[in-house]
């Protein structure tokens, strides 16, 4: 009687199936694997929301108010005229 191994037989198994199951055998922990992964961080996210940041519009001037005591830049006060002639500009008037 020969000896029986179980891996040999195994080996043989997996030698005869076609080429679509082998690749969905080698493939296929892998994509479980990364599917869980990405699950498990998504549900990690959601329990751990953190507060979101005081979210501040985009400015392009500088703003009102200096936070140290500098002159304030002549090309800011130029931007700051024209911000204030267009605001006003785009007012309806009243007749």
């Amino acid at each position: 009687m020969e000896n029986y191994s179980i891996w040999a037989d195994l080996l043989h198994t997996f030698r005869m199936m076609s080429d679509g199951v082998k690749i969905s055998l080698i493939y296929m922990p892998c994509v479980f694997a990364l599917g869980f992964a990405g699950l498990y961080m998504h549900h990690l996210r959601r329990a751990n929301k953190a507060d979101a940041p005081d979210s501040k519009p985009y400015m392009i001037l500088p703003p009102d108010k200096l936070l140290r005591r500098e002159p304030e830049d002549a090309r800011a006060r130029a931007l700051r005229k024209l911000d204030a002639y267009i605001a006003a500009a785009d007012r309806p008037r009243k007749e």
